[in-house]
């Protein structure tokens, strides 16, 4: 069952803090990319975007099947994928 699903890496930009409390105007940067990586089994994809997953138990038992975690990643915040597997 695992095969079915294709194996990414997944380039995207994310949104980040710039700090956790009180801070000074001039310390503000300019703004910048917070580049992030995610590699996982691509379960689902449309124009929105895409979902990527760590694990899929019980491949043996796809009416069982199910998965922990996972990632939905918006199409406008990605900057590359790739075809792993």
């Amino acid at each position: 069952m695992a095969k079915r699903f294709k194996l990414m890496l997944v380039e995207w930009v994310d949104s980040c803090r710039l700090n956790s409390g009180w801070m000074d105007m001039a310390n503000i940067p300019e703004p910048y990319h917070h580049l992030c990586v995610t590699v996982g089994f691509e379960v689902a994809k449309n124009k929105r975007g895409v979902v990527l997953v760590p694990t899929i138990g019980d491949t043996e038992h796809p009416e069982n099947s199910h998965t922990y975690g996972g990632m939905m990643i918006p199409r406008s915040a990605i900057v590359r994928s790739e075809v792993l597997r």
